[in-house]
């Protein structure tokens, strides 16, 4: 599912990590590579990856090779006219208030598929996505706005614009402004996460209001399966 996705990424980031002004076009010839060596990554980490039928490789292929033809001039446009950093991988401690007084420190991690500070030396962030989904921007509203926080954070100030390039979509570029309010509401969520760990207060939520976006929703509780006295398998929702 999330291997197309992973190429694409790969070639951009690669891309810009030469030197993209020279090498204009040069994308679609870095796919076939750079998908053979993830294929062979994703074996040497004793993982598997296994394709249906040749034509199923082809088509994840052709995908990929259409994605980065199409998404080197909004490159060209937002990125490379600027200082900017490929895959910006961060760990960032953060003071908030502790359950028994004072401050604890948190360390916020991950990387932003690409940082750019502009001319007027402000920042922005941009992130990569290989969908065809036209609405699949609306469940990326709180991974950016996490980064918007960390720049904010690192700089002093937030992100001017962040946004995605979803070159496979009919709006290949879609950019948001991050407000104060949407900033406060991750930080208080941030802050609540926190505080549950101190108090090492594991209960799943009890209403199911973000359940249908979690990633981890196979392995909580809330939803494990049970086996009823029939032996039936049945959904356990505490």
């Amino acid at each position: 599912m999330f291997f197309p996705g992973t190429v694409t990424d790969r070639v951009t980031r690669d891309w810009l990590l030469q030197d993209p002004k020279d090498n204009p076009g040069k994308m679609p010839s870095m796919v076939q590579s750079i998908m053979e060596r993830e294929e062979e990554e994703i074996k040497q980490g004793r993982g598997s990856i296994q394709w249906k039928n040749p034509e199923d490789r082809d088509s994840v292929l052709s995908d990929c090779i259409e994605a980065v033809t199409a998404i080197e001039p909004a490159l060209a446009e937002l990125v490379v006219p600027y200082d900017y950093v490929a895959d910006y991988r961060f760990k960032i401690p953060m003071d908030l208030p502790h359950p028994d007084g004072g401050y604890g420190q948190v360390i916020l991690n991950g990387a932003m598929d690409i940082l750019v500070r502009d001319d007027n030396n402000h920042y922005q962030v941009w992130d990569v996505k290989h969908t065809r989904n036209n609405d699949y921007w609306r469940k990326t509203e709180g991974q950016l706005t996490f980064y918007d926080l960390i720049v904010k954070s690192m700089f002093d100030e937030p992100t001017t614009v962040s946004g995605l390039l979803q070159p496979l979509c009919t709006e290949q570029v879609k950019s948001f402004v991050i407000t104060e309010d949407k900033r406060a509401q991750l930080l208080q969520r941030i802050m609540a996460m926190a505080t549950d760990q101190w108090n090492e207060d594991f209960a799943p939520r009890v209403d199911n209001r973000y359940c249908g976006y979690c990633a981890v929703k196979h392995a909580c509780p809330k939803f494990k399966p049970n086996t009823d006295d029939k032996g039936k398998k049945r959904m356990s929702l505490l």
